[in-house]
């Protein structure tokens, strides 16, 4: 904005006031920050869009047209007031289903970032963390994110041998594929984990061997992963861990976020960068619970979760000042629709066997009659709950022991369910959101094509259920509004992909996020996308109102409205302008927190004027997060074009933290 501007304004301050007088209530006073000449989308029932918004200890004082006489009366001496030049400006995104702790550790930890590497350049990498971290001979080196079908297409099958070999330590040594269903690791790694040749393959898990013996090769599949002994992080190392997954989502736009499978060490951390004042988002966290084995043990167990729920929950009110909520349970329904896997429970049968000849179909976790008892223990209670339903006959079941509850309670209405994830749904359910009052909380960025469905999983589901996958728009075309929660780390932190895929059905060869990015052959349409994808307002209302009507904050945050809580963002591009293929290529410049400025990008003010000092942000964007054990950076930011052209997004779906 120019001076002169800014002297008009304020010189029409005493006008304005001395004529109208002061507006009532919040509007009163000088505001803290004026944002004007901006595309405001307030993510209102009637989707007003306006130009301006003045910001007041934490809440939004007013919103409006921007004439400079209706602007003056809110700038004082002390009022920042920034011109958005025409960008848009909308509420924080509220990300309903995330793993905060995890996310963050990998962005912390060794890390090859998806890339397609030889043994060799794998090998090569990982010394370097060796070579860096200044640890001891006896402390472990996990490395993550791994592409494992990369490693084998370009240097063939591996073993312990290669590490043992081609590193220089005697330290235990292990690599996660990025699909979160083998490790490769060293011998040191087996020897401190007790895996011999006279271990057991665990219950749904594979030790693979040596040819010709029981040796341990160093390769472990899928719950096999779980024998890898490695000390759990500290307090310390969690904090770290935390910060880092933090300064992310303020660079992503997250000014809430659910975290989907939380204990009461999650509440440690957190409270521990709460002290210090260091948390730049909301956190909800859901605390995970395992299927009780009896109908008499659901009383106790449900007795024992509300306890230290209530004990760790935050009662105040939501407020500008972020805080920890702990109002749910998360539990486990299901596994995953992925081949091999296949562990999520169907109605029809995989078309193709499931491994280690355990048949062509899974079981629930919980056995439909307690799990309708205990979601009815934790409703009466007080608590809400958010399921792992990925399979039709895991929502199915879900969805009968909701109808239980309100057929054996009718009075009993403000009940929270979340359905995550809903990857395959019968038609005959999207309706039944809605006439109960259930969510899907679904990922979005899941209905375009990439190699975790062609072929073997659209083979293994057969084509009739092509088009009962990832049904967004359906379900909110039968009443319900859906939810959006990205999963990260399952997949890349890229909320605007996701929306993007929500609203087109297919991906983005432009983005390195996308599938469609690492090869033409998942440039295309997902099944089912002929019958449209969602709206680009719905899809925004799924990470913005919808999450925050769940979390059952949405009379303070999740759209932008007079003495609601001042969380917003501004973006680089306009969402509802810019054309189809060009939605998931958008950045943030600036998010705002309870009226604190805590994120700008290091460019911003060739986007937008800015006050004179600039826009001061509480936390500094090149500062506490060391990365260089990540290659291409923090979060992969610093991957050059020809870097970027390798990546290969793995996405490791629908699996969450505890399982995968």
């Amino acid at each position: 904005m120019s001076r002169l501007l800014v002297s008009l304004l304020t010189a029409a301050v005493a006008s304005v006031v001395s004529a109208a007088g002061p507006p009532p209530g919040p509007a009163s006073g000088p505001a803290d920050i004026l944002f004007h000449n901006g595309s405001i989308y307030t993510v209102t029932e009637s989707n007003r869009k306006v130009s301006a918004l003045a910001v007041k200890d934490g809440y939004i004082q007013w919103l409006g047209g921007g004439d400079s006489c209706a602007l003056g009366r809110f700038i004082g001496s002390k009022t920042k007031v920034v011109d958005l030049q025409g960008q848009m400006m909308m509420p924080g995104l509220v990300d309903a289903h995330m793993h905060l702790l995890e996310g963050g550790k990998f962005l912390l930890t060794c890390n090859l970032n998806y890339q397609t590497l030889s043994k060799e350049e794998v090998l090569a990498h990982v010394q370097g963390c060796l070579d860096s971290d200044g640890l001891g001979p006896d402390d472990w080196m996990e490395v993550v994110n791994m592409d494992f079908p990369g490693v084998v297409s370009k240097s063939g099958l591996v073993t312990k041998l290669d590490l043992d070999q081609g590193l220089s330590t005697t330290r235990p040594v292990f690599l996660r594929s990025s699909d979160y269903h083998t490790i490769w690791a060293n011998s040191r790694a087996l020897e401190m984990s007790d895996i011999t040749a006279d271990s057991p393959n665990p219950a749904n898990g594979v030790i693979e061997r040596m040819p010709g013996s029981n040796e341990p090769s160093g390769l472990l599949q899928d719950d096999a992963r779980s024998l890898i002994a490695i000390p759990p992080p500290t307090l310390e190392q969690n904090i770290e861990s935390a910060k880092a997954a933090l300064k992310l989502l303020r660079e992503e736009g997250i000014t809430t976020f659910q975290d989907a499978v939380a204990f009461e060490g999650h509440n440690e951390v957190y409270g521990a960068i709460k002290a210090e004042g260091g948390l730049s988002a909301r956190i909800y966290c859901d605390y995970m619970i395992d299927s009780p084995s009896s109908l008499a043990e659901v009383k106790p167990i449900v007795d024992a979760t509300v306890a230290k729920i209530k004990a760790m929950n935050d009662p105040a009110p939501v407020s500008p000042k972020p805080t920890i909520k702990w109002q749910a349970i998360k539990g486990f329904v299901d596994g995953v629709i992925t081949f091999p896997a296949m562990t999520a429970a169907m109605v029809d049968d995989y078309l193709l066997p499931r491994p280690n000849d355990n048949g062509t179909n899974a079981d629930p976790y919980w056995p439909p009659a307690i799990l309708a008892k205990t979601l009815e223990e934790l409703f009466l209670a007080g608590i809400d709950a958010q399921l792992h339903t990925d399979g039709d006959m895991a929502v199915k079941v879900a969805l009968d022991a909701a109808a239980a509850f309100k057929a054996k309670h009718p009075s009993k209405k403000n009940f929270r369910l979340g359905l995550a994830h809903d990857e395959v749904t019968l038609q005959s359910d999207w309706g039944r959101f809605a006439k109960l009052g259930v969510d899907a909380i679904m990922s979005f960025q899941w209905a375009q094509l990439s190699s975790f469905y062609v072929p073997d999983t659209f083979n293994a589901l057969g084509e009739y259920r092509h088009d009962k996958l990832q049904c967004h728009p359906q379900i909110e075309a039968a009443g319900r509004p859906v939810v959006y929660g990205s999963d990260w780390p399952i997949d890349p932190l890229d909320e605007f992909l996701a929306l993007k895929v929500g609203v087109t059905r297919s991906g983005d060869p432009l983005n390195p996020n996308s599938p469609a990015f690492q090869d033409p052959v998942y440039d295309g349409p997902f099944p089912s996308r002929a019958e449209g994808g969602l709206t680009r307002e719905q899809a925004i209302k799924a990470i913005t109102i919808n999450a925050a009507k769940f979390l059952r904050a949405d009379d303070k945050i999740g759209s932008l409205a007079r003495g609601k809580i001042a969380d917003m963002i501004i973006l680089e591009r306009n969402f509802f302008e810019v054309p189809d293929e060009e939605l998931g290529r958008n950045r943030v410049l600036v998010t705002v927190v309870g009226g604190e400025v805590v994120y700008v990008a290091d460019d911003a003010d060739d986007f937008l004027g800015l006050p004179a000092g600039g826009l001061p942000a509480k936390f500094a964007n090149h500062a506490g997060v060391a990365a260089r054990s990540t290659i291409g950076g923090f979060a992969g930011k610093g991957l050059d074009l020809e870097e970027k052209m390798k990546v290969k997004k793995l996405r490791h779906r629908g699996a969450c933290a505890h399982k995968h």
